[in-house]
């Protein structure tokens, strides 16, 4: 018997929506296009095959009952694929901790399956990654790269006088201006995104 090929989502609506119809291709695709990198980051953090497996279905189960009970909604900036490797990953890193305190002799009460408080915040922080993103993409090229360098490069403001040829007090003053208007987008990007 021929396997039929596996479906291209034109977006990630159409993916959420078909995961949402419980469609068995559906769940192939996120399988196939899941499965291979979550083996391989269970294996690089002292998993076995069989832990990368068992981690995934009861990953993979949480992820789907949550979409199914409306506990995780569409999210436009979030790729599907991504969260569900995340409720994986949270099942294994919470096996690894379970597993540390039985090497130490002592055995917990229970045995958490994932902590899904945990995994909407991880989700929250993406919303506000997403954000920022958006936010950042509708600034000017100069502001982008001063905020980069100062923020997430950890470059000096003297440093960055430098790169830009401008003196350090103007520096500054400039990314302060770039900084509200970062806060100013974002603001416009989360009212857009609620309504």
């Amino acid at each position: 018997m021929a396997t039929r090929p596996l479906p291209v989502y034109k977006t990630e609506l159409d993916f959420y929506e078909a995961l949402r119809r419980r469609e068995e291709r559906a769940y192939q695709f996120l399988y196939a296009h899941v499965f291979p990198s979550f083996q391989h980051w269970v294996l690089t953090n002292n998993g076995s095959e069989m832990d990368a497996e068992d981690a995934f279905q009861k990953g993979l189960l949480n992820f789907l009952l949550n979409i199914e009970t409306g506990k995780y909604q569409f999210q436009p900036e979030a790729r599907i694929t991504t969260v569900a490797f995340e409720y994986c990953k949270r099942v294994w890193l919470t096996e690894l901790k379970s597993a540390r305190l039985r090497h130490r002799g002592t055995l917990p009460d229970h045995l958490e399956l994932i902590d899904t408080a945990d995994v909407e915040k991880d989700l929250e922080r993406l919303d506000i990654v997403s954000a920022v993103q958006q936010s950042l993409h509708q600034m000017k090229d100069i502001c982008r790269k001063l905020l980069d360098w100062f923020y997430v490069e950890e470059v000096s403001l003297r440093e960055i006088a430098e790169r830009l040829n401008m003196k350090e007090e103007s520096v500054k003053s400039k990314r302060y201006q770039c900084a509200e208007k970062l806060k100013a987008f974002y603001r416009q990007t989360t009212n857009h995104q609620r309504l």
